[in-house]
């Protein structure tokens, strides 16, 4: 499915942090004045050492709001969300993998068919996913923003002068302290940061379970980091504009993958109905039809469609 590009997609998104936020370094090295708990940084070749959401970080905060919205379900006879820590029956187990095993592996549209609907967006041992989130700064070089996003703005700066927060872990049978007091950083509530989200190959209702997850972190049902329980990591998020290429043949609206396809591939690949994503001719763009959204009323009315594509299947 992936080695023909039918169809692709760059969402610009923006995090604002609504309380704040701890996103854990795994080690906090030899400084002995850091914090028990650092914020996990990045060092940018232009920027300098920074605070930022590592890609995975969202893009497993997304999958885990996307797959407990739909597992138990089954749509057109696809199961919704496999268990993952199930492995004689997740999308990840391969049942050709025995010990001293050589057969050949299956064909890719065997594997896809295999797929629940979860790890036809995100991926899975088996198979790539149509998703992949990229890290997130606290800049963009975005132009029409304000000056305090720019890199070096004032958004930039107050990323970085973290605040510190001491706590204690308390015993629930002696009400005494257990552990602590460790101290921790923790990135300041009304900070945005920004980065993108890509798809490829993708189908209409696989950007409504993207669109359902948004919905799920701005609702606060789905919340970032570490010390969710202790109010961090409320975040709203927000897509400030779409990139759609599609091939420049046929169509001239933007659809999804499984109106680009032909007939048999569909078949093949067992791909949900599709739908279009919006009225607008787009321009020409070397082989492919580009399409820019960057008004809010149309971004979201490509999002609703996506959730109605998504509601569709049931």
């Amino acid at each position: 499915m992936f080695k023909r590009s039918h169809n692709r997609a760059v969402l610009r998104i923006r995090i604002e942090t609504v309380t704040p936020l701890l996103i854990r370094a795994g080690d906090a090295g030899l400084t002995p004045t850091a914090a028990d708990l650092c914020c996990v940084r990045t060092h940018h070749a232009q920027r300098g050492t920074t605070v930022y959401i590592p890609g995975s970080s969202l893009k497993g905060v997304l999958r885990s709001a996307a797959e407990a919205s739909i597992r138990g379900r089954t749509f057109h006879g696809l199961n919704g969300a496999c268990d993952p820590l199930d492995h004689d029956k997740s999308c990840g187990k391969d049942p050709q993998k025995k010990m001293g095993s050589h057969r050949d592996p299956l064909p890719s549209h065997v594997v896809h068919q295999q797929q629940c609907l979860a790890c036809r967006v995100f991926g899975s041992l088996r198979m790539k996913g149509r998703t992949g989130v990229r890290d997130l700064f606290p800049w963009s070089d975005a132009a029409g923003l304000d000056a305090r996003f720019q890199p070096g703005g004032d958004n930039h700066l107050r990323a970085n002068r973290v605040e510190a927060r001491n706590g204690v872990a308390i015993d629930r049978v002696t009400g005494s302290v257990k552990h602590g007091p460790f101290d921790q950083e923790l990135v300041p509530a009304g900070i945005c940061f920004f980065g993108d989200i890509a798809l490829e190959n993708y189908q209409a209702w696989q950007l409504g379970l993207l669109a359902q997850s948004f919905d799920e972190v701005n609702n606060g049902f789905a919340q970032l980091g570490s010390s969710k329980s202790r109010g961090l990591g409320v975040a709203k998020l927000t897509v400030d504009s779409i990139l759609h290429e599609q091939a420049a043949v046929n169509n001239t609206t933007p659809v999804g993958v499984g109106m680009l396809a032909d007939a048999q591939e569909c078949k093949e690949y067992s791909l949900l109905p599709d739908v279009a994503l919006a009225n607008s001719a787009g321009v020409v763009h070397g082989l492919s039809r580009r399409f820019v959204v960057r008004e809010e009323d149309a971004v979201r009315s490509w999002l609703e469609t996506g959730l109605s594509a998504l509601g569709s299947l049931q």
